[in-house]
């Protein structure tokens, strides 16, 4: 395996720059110069929240607040936000009625806080909406208030991973590579460099391995600097090098397992997805489905249904259901997460097809397609989903062009990317696609355990195995859906033999564990 990527020295020059404004407050603190430190934290907030530890930063912002109470808006308004914030009251009716909405300085910051606020929650969503109306205000601030004060940056990179907790996996690529694009300013090099090591978190995650490891190498690039946050920047990086770079799945294990959440942070959803990733390609689903269950019963900063952040918890844990037959289980993980996004809708794309509904799965994939342009794992798990689809559906034809374009993607396919494709449409290119590489061996890591082709129950079947749940008759059903009792028998006996039993109750029990009803 590749060493992992070593930080930058301590010595560099920026570091020098962000201590040395730290030290200039500190010591206009010591020479009660209040209008000078004053002075300082205005015009470089951001450098002075990420080069103090927070709770230092607030007990000088309060202290400055009390000494020089006629002093810029910027100022009182920070300070204003942070007492109401820090008593859990910043976002009630009744300090909201004292916020100056004329005062673009004052609500970038309400808006900045509130995208904290509602991150810490879990509710990521409302804090995406938030860093957006951080950023037209930002635009409105005053002239003084210019491009090197490190907010446009540090709003950027903030939006950025707002959307990456929010499942917007585009529109934080788009915001981290605006942080990229700004003028560098030394004090602030820890906010590019975490923006690029966020863009490599994203690409090793749903990306491109390449692109991702070009972003870490960019990354060491940048200037350390003192900044606190440069730790927390270190351990993400640190597991999005570890997914780029698995030669051994054991090793890959031990490194992830010394990686603690608090040092993670925010970016614990994308830490689950590596290690969900590792496990599941050394084979370790017992241990990965226990994981699981621990993770979900962790009170992490999520909200059901809300983002990303609400979703891969469940997503995954419902994958592993369904590749174990639990069918039933896997729909009730899956209610609970966010249904509007992609990530999200090629696991129901897996669920149709695991239920035999063929055509509702090739119907969602493709769907799907213009959503995952641009994120390579995504995209190759949803056509992994659609050749998959298609084979069962005995559209055998139009599964081998799926399967030749897969083949032919830039770069080529890497070993990992092959196994995410189920055992039968392996065996299928390999019979029939040319330029399909050499199969690696190795277990499917996706869409395991399929029913066979042809097993797939039709919706008149469905719903006769249903009202066979509920313990009606043979007779009550064929009264009930205005059919003949020979129609019944008929169809019943068609999803008996796609269910692979004999009787009424392994009947029921089978199409539970597809998740049928």
């Amino acid at each position: 395996m590749s060493n992992p990527i070593k930080p930058e020295t301590d010595s560099h020059p920026a570091k020098d720059e962000l201590a040395h404004f730290v030290a200039e407050i500190e010591d206009a603190i010591s020479r009660e110069d209040w209008a000078f430190a004053a002075t300082l934290i205005e015009e470089n907030t951001a450098a002075a929240w990420f080069g103090m530890q927070p709770p230092r930063t607030m007990e000088i912002v309060s202290l400055l607040a009390s000494k020089i109470p006629s002093h810029g808006s910027l100022l009182h308004a920070g300070y204003r936000l942070l007492t109401a914030a820090s008593a859990g009251q910043f976002d009630v009716h009744e300090y909201l009625s004292t916020v100056d909405t004329n005062n673009a300085e004052e609500m970038f910051l309400l808006s900045m806080l509130r995208m904290s606020d509602f991150r810490v929650h879990g509710r990521t969503i409302e804090a995406l909406e938030q860093g957006e109306t951080a950023n037209d205000y930002h635009g409105k601030m005053h002239p003084t208030v210019d491009a090197n004060d490190g907010w446009a940056l540090q709003t950027s990179v903030q939006i950025g991973i707002s959307a990456m907790l929010a499942g917007d996996f585009t529109r934080a690529l788009s915001a981290l590579t605006q942080a990229q694009m700004h003028a560098a300013v030394p004090k602030y090099a820890f906010l590019t460099r975490d923006a690029l090591v966020k863009s490599a978190l994203l690409h090793a995650c749903f990306g491109n391995a390449a692109t991702a490891r070009s972003f870490l190498d960019r990354a060491t690039r940048i200037p350390r600097t003192s900044s606190w946050a440069e730790a927390h920047i270190d351990t993400h990086r640190d597991f999005a090098e570890i997914l780029t770079s698995i030669d051994d799945y054991d090793e890959a294990i031990e490194r992830l397992d010394t990686i603690s959440l608090h040092d993670i942070g925010e970016m614990w959803p994308f830490y689950i997805v590596a290690v969900q990733r590792v496990l599941v390609s050394a084979g370790y689903l017992d241990e990965l489905d226990h994981r699981l269950e621990v993770f979900d019963s962790m009170p992490l900063p999520r909200v059901d249904g809300n983002g990303f952040a609400g979703s891969v918890i469940p997503v995954k844990r419902a994958m592993l259901a369904m590749e174990a037959g639990r069918g039933a289980d896997a729909q009730e993980l899956l209610v609970r997460a966010d249904h509007n996004l992609p990530y999200t809708q090629i696991i129901e794309a897996a669920g149709h097809l695991y239920a035999g509904r063929t055509q509702q799965a090739i119907q969602l994939a493709t769907q799907l397609r213009s959503q995952t342009r641009g994120f390579r794992v995504l995209d190759l798990r949803r056509k992994s989903v659609l050749a998959a689809a298609q084979n069962q559906a005995g559209e055998t034809s139009q599964c081998v062009e799926t399967l030749e374009r897969v083949a032919d993607i830039p770069r080529g396919l890497g070993d990992e990317e092959i196994r995410l494709f189920s055992p039968e449409t392996r065996e299928l290119a390999a019979k029939h696609v040319p330029s399909w590489p050499k199969d690696p061996g190795g277990a499917s890591t996706f869409l395991t355990g399929l029913p066979k082709p042809g097993r797939g129950l039709t919706e008149r079947e469905v719903e006769l195995m249903a009202e066979v749940a509920k313990g009606h008759t043979r007779a009550e059903i064929a009264e009930r859906l205005f059919v003949s009792l020979n129609t019944v028998k008929t169809q019943l006996k068609s999803a008996y033999r796609k269910l692979e039993v004999s009787s009424a109750d392994d009947a029921v029990l089978a199409a539970q564990r597809r998740g049928l009803i």
